[in-house]
């Protein structure tokens, strides 16, 4: 009988035991719980900066687990005064607060306190269930965290609860609500900071303090008394930090750099939680604001966006990418100026030079800048320069520098037409060159295909290493490719020597145009047909930065050039990239040698040379000088004298050398000369994206011969700077050519289409 009564008076024992030691066995951990919380991708700037942290899948700002070693002590003791503050004695269970909080509810009738532990709730938190709080969820949620807290080290459990609870207003987790609040890491969190943090997770939405923060003030109090009673805090913390004001600084996310970050979305970078960006956060900042200012001055003359790009050239380095005026405007902001592709006019024309640098041409080579015509796909392709002039000799230098279409489409020709080219721009990374060479024509080399800004950017970085190619990156966790050399070293440094000439471009910009800097700069600008991109592009040793404006709709500005529409914003960017650092610029390579040579026919000049009267020096590749003045280059006046082809331009108001030079045009050159052009039965289209609709013919015949008399029964027959064109229309349209002197007369004849629909 005596066994008996101990056996039943053991049996609530037993079972007791049994609940609370075997029974959470039977039960699993949620399965959430076992993964870990997926962390909201925050991209930083190259100094650990953020600058923007995404929203995770559930829509709130997620952090990634810290260890409890990572969180401040002043939080863990606030957030267990609030929460648990038995959490270091308890099983999981308080059974204590349970027996409490039944006694203070039956007592009033009604729910006024609760008995979850932080084990409950981070169950409870990981599960994510919805539906009622039954009291067979509410039951399974306790043998649950019995389970935890007979798996996990404690340390561990107040860890995953920091970071997985919700601080309301989206923020999940201590070190992201220390953030959104206050706009600071959980290091610097003071001590009422921390309580203050603490007391949201029990009503995030009661307790929203963007909403009423003086209704977080009580609990706030009340646990930071509680602190204080537990002996966690003296006397002295706690009235400082009861007389500490609240200050908020609401962060959301951060949404600096918007462009780049999503350009960075796209890519493999995003598997991490935190990725470190190439963007310099300050210049960032300084770019936007360069832009912002020079588009309000340029608002009267319809420029209403702008992109920019700064690479840092030793490692091909993205340290700044604004891709518009703002991302938030209404008038395509969000739109990525630096991606898409655009016509980048003269931009291109820099490697026409370099690739011609390295196949033997050098710049003192001379190049016809004359009335020329090529056949092409859609009829006859008719250069033209930006000032609808013609400059005769030029030299290569003078050509790249004043950006003079004729010249290098006539050189592009000279080198085998757009293949090379072509395939050369691919090779850079010109990603958006899809056509075939005959698609472009030789118009290739004066921007007629678009581009992205930030790939002709890096296109520039390459010459700026002097022909070490790069990938241009924005992740700054990627480790930096060994470069290679794509270029000819040599050919890179003669343009940019070229493009850092100021006296070589003064034909067309002038001595003081925006692209003159206080320090050398190669730099090179490019206006697209129509006014409807500008671009300026140029680089240091250091540094390259490439600019584009123009709208998004595609619309034309009001004759606004890459030198008044791109290049001041351009040159602010620039001026503030070595305001604190010094420019640099490069060390002579050992293959370049320097010579003087004559600028009217590139001959080379030494002490054995006829006297000319202009002369400068010139540098070449060791190896490429020019043929050596001799005496049959000039007449007894000392003139240079120029091929016959020249002979219209020398004796035209165009001439720019003036009495300096003279065409080898001999007396009785009338026998023997023949129509060039226009061919007889060439097929015309009008074209409406070349410059006049492509109406302008210009009539010539070989050798050019002086007073020529041109007539046409359906044309007006007109002249510029004595050299005949008409204008043409649709129809079939006959020519005759007649010499004053010997009657001998000869008839073309041409058929002209009207423009395509």
């Amino acid at each position: 009988m005596k066994r008996r009564r101990l056996l039943l008076a053991g049996l609530p024992v037993l079972v007791g035991v049994l609940a609370w030691w075997g029974l959470p066995w039977c039960t699993e951990l949620p399965a959430g719980l076992l993964v870990p919380q997926t962390p909201s991708v925050t991209y930083l700037a190259r100094d650990g900066s953020p600058l923007r942290q995404m929203l995770a899948r559930r829509g709130d700002r997620t952090q990634a687990t810290l260890s409890l070693s990572e969180i401040p002590d002043d939080l863990v003791k606030a957030t267990l005064a609030a929460e648990d503050r038995r959490f270091w004695s308890h099983g999981g269970v308080d059974l204590l607060a349970v027996a409490r909080a039944f006694r203070d509810n039956l007592l009033s009738g009604r729910v006024v306190s609760g008995a979850s532990t932080i084990h409950q709730q981070l169950v409870k938190v990981a599960a994510a269930a919805g539906g009622r709080r039954t009291l067979g969820v509410k039951l399974r949620e306790a043998l649950q965290a019995r389970r935890l807290a007979m798996s996990w080290p404690r340390e561990r459990i107040l860890a995953e609860y920091l970071g997985r609870i919700s601080y309301g207003n989206l923020l999940t987790g201590c070190a992201t609500a220390s953030s959104g609040y206050f706009n600071k890491p959980l290091t610097d969190l003071t001590l009422a900071e921390a309580a203050f943090l603490a007391a949201l997770p029990q009503s995030p939405s009661r307790l929203n303090p963007f909403r009423n923060k003086e209704a977080v003030r009580p609990r706030q109090q009340h646990i930071l008394a509680t602190m204080n009673r537990l002996g966690w805090v003296t006397a002295e913390r706690l009235q400082a930090a009861l007389a500490e004001p609240q200050v908020l600084q609401r962060f959301t996310g951060g949404f600096e750099a918007p462009h780049a970050v999503g350009m960075m979305q796209k890519g493999p970078e995003t598997a991490s939680a935190r990725v470190r960006t190439t963007i310099d956060a300050a210049l960032q900042q300084q770019v936007e604001r360069i832009i912002s200012s020079h588009l309000s001055a340029l608002r009267d003359r319809h420029v209403t966006q702008a992109a920019a790009v700064v690479i840092d050239n030793p490692g091909g380095d993205i340290l700044a990418l604004a891709g518009s005026r703002d991302f938030f405007s209404s008038d395509g902001g969000q739109i990525n100026g630096a991606w898409v592709a655009h016509s980048p006019g003269s931009a291109i024309k820099p490697f026409t030079y370099q690739m011609a640098f390295e196949r033997g041409f050098h710049p003192a080579s001379i190049l016809g800048d004359l009335p020329v015509e090529y056949p092409s796909a859609t009829g006859t392709y008719r250069p033209e320069n930006y000032a609808h002039r013609f400059y005769g000799p030029v030299t290569c230098r003078e050509a790249l520098g004043n950006s003079l279409n004729i010249a290098t489409v006539r050189l592009l020709a000279d080198l085998g037409g757009p293949e090379p080219l072509l395939q050369r721009l691919r090779d850079l990374g010109l990603g958006t060159l899809t056509e075939a060479p005959e698609h472009y024509g030789l118009g290739l080399t004066i921007g007629n295909a678009p581009v992205r800004l930030i790939e002709l950017a890096n296109a520039y970085a390459c010459m700026a290493r002097l022909g070490a190619w790069l990938p241009w990156r924005l992740s700054n966790d990627r480790p930096t490719p060994k470069p290679r050399q794509l270029l000819n070293k040599e050919a890179c440094y003669l343009c940019a020597d070229i493009l850092s000439d100021n006296q070589a471009r003064s034909l067309t910009f002038g001595l003081h145009s925006a692209l003159r800097l206080p320090f050398r700069v190669a730099v090179k600008t490019g206006t697209s047909q129509s006014y409807r991109d500008n671009w300026t592009l140029g680089y240091t040793q250091r540094f390259t930065v490439a600019v584009w404006t123009g709208n998004f709709d595609n619309t034309p500005m009001q004759e606004v050039s890459g030198v008044t529409g791109a290049a001041p914003i351009w040159r602010d960017i620039f001026l503030h990239l070595h305001e604190h650092q010094a420019p640099e610029w490069y060390e002579e390579p050992e293959g370049i040698v320097r010579a003087r040579i004559d600028p009217r026919n590139g001959r080379l000049l030494s002490s054995r040379s006829p006297a000319v009267r202009l002369s400068r020096e010139e540098v070449f590749i060791s190896g490429s000088l020019p043929s050596a003045a001799g005496s049959l280059d000039y007449d007894e006046r000392g003139r240079a004298l120029l091929p016959p082809e020249y002979d219209r331009w020398v004796r035209s108001a165009e001439n720019r050398f003036g009495d300096l030079v003279a065409c080898r045009a001999a007396a009785g050159a009338a026998a023997g000369w023949t129509i060039a052009h226009p061919v007889p039965g060439t097929v015309i289209q009008l074209d409406p994206d070349l410059p006049g609709g492509g109406r302008r013919l210009m009539l010539e015949t070989r050798p050019p011969l002086p007073d020529l008399e041109w007539s046409c029964g359906s044309l007006e027959v007109r002249k510029d700077g004595g050299l005949p064109f008409v204008m043409l229309s649709p129809g079939r349209h006959e020519f005759t050519v007649r010499h004053p002197q010997t009657g001998e007369a000869q008839r073309t004849h041409v058929i002209v289409h009207a423009d395509p629909p």
